[in-house]
């Protein structure tokens, strides 16, 4: 298959892009979860960059996101971040065997929150710049929030701030018109972090990232949370909370896939 191209099908409401190649691929695969505002047009880079370096991947769409199901309107505005546990069993089941699950932002809570409640089945977890649990909180970010109505996206100079502040300037543009309103409490949860989840049960291999200049979760949040499941920790010195856009994106995509390797024992490329 060519490396750039993206297949797009829908299982149980939950929209997948699917990368891989005509033959079986050996190394183990990923499963991709997007962040708030977000889809998962925020992996197709990184899924082509794996898929040369030997791994098929699904990124899915939340509910209510991308062209996954459509919620109704009260349902979606009481939606919580760990909520999306049911999506990533979707794309999990689909991979066929255990993956590597990584997630981004409030899809980092919701990957470790999916992996606290089903750890048997994820080869290993990284959470990227992850918004934390609530035994993990750190300061309340003030963003003003109203429960009643979607949430954003803010005005282009405060999105590029906190979401793709590392990405190339031509590109904010683009970015900026694939975002999309969140649900309330889920902006709730990840700004004031009320969000519950028992990590005592994710045992599996887990790498945290964390983003010295990262406005949303801060770094010090960030290592807490990766010191409290005993992962191994990257902190990005020059990076704020948008790491999969830019150039350290293209070096850290390199340190995970060696990780992963790593700790799966399956050969560098």
């Amino acid at each position: 298959m060519n490396s750039d191209q993206l297949r797009n099908r829908i299982v149980g409401g939950v929209a997948l892009t699917e990368c891989s190649a005509e033959e079986p691929l050996a190394r183990t695969p990923l499963v991709f979860v997007h962040g708030g505002l977000h889809g998962s047009w925020q992996w197709a880079q990184s899924q082509r960059w794996f898929l040369a370096a030997g791994r098929s991947s699904a990124a899915l769409d939340w509910y209510n996101h991308g062209t996954s199901q459509a919620l109704d309107t009260v349902a979606w505005l009481d939606r919580g971040i760990t909520d999306v546990r049911t999506e990533i069993g979707v794309a999990v089941e689909q991979a066929g065997t255990a993956p590597v699950l990584v997630g981004h932002s409030m899809g980092g809570l919701a990957s470790l929150a999916y992996a606290a409640a089903h750890p048997d089945t994820i080869a290993a977890l990284v959470l990227l710049t992850p918004v934390v649990p609530s035994q993990f909180a750190g300061a309340t970010i003030e963003l003003p929030v109203d429960l009643s109505a979607p949430w954003g996206p803010p005005p282009p100079p405060v999105a590029q701030r906190l979401f793709y502040d590392g990405a190339p300037e031509r590109e904010w543009g683009e970015i900026y018109a694939q975002l999309q309103p969140e649900s309330p409490r889920a902006v709730w949860e990840a700004t004031r972090w009320t969000a519950e989840v028992d990590t005592g049960t994710v045992t599996m291999p887990t790498l945290v990232v964390a983003a010295q200049q990262d406005e949303l979760c801060p770094a010090d949040v960030v290592s807490s949370l990766a010191r409290g499941l005993g992962a191994e920790l990257i902190t990005l010195a020059h990076s704020g909370h948008g790491v999969t856009f830019g150039l350290a994106w293209a070096e850290l995509q390199e340190r995970i896939e060696n990780w992963i390797s790593d700790v799966l024992g399956e050969p560098t490329r």
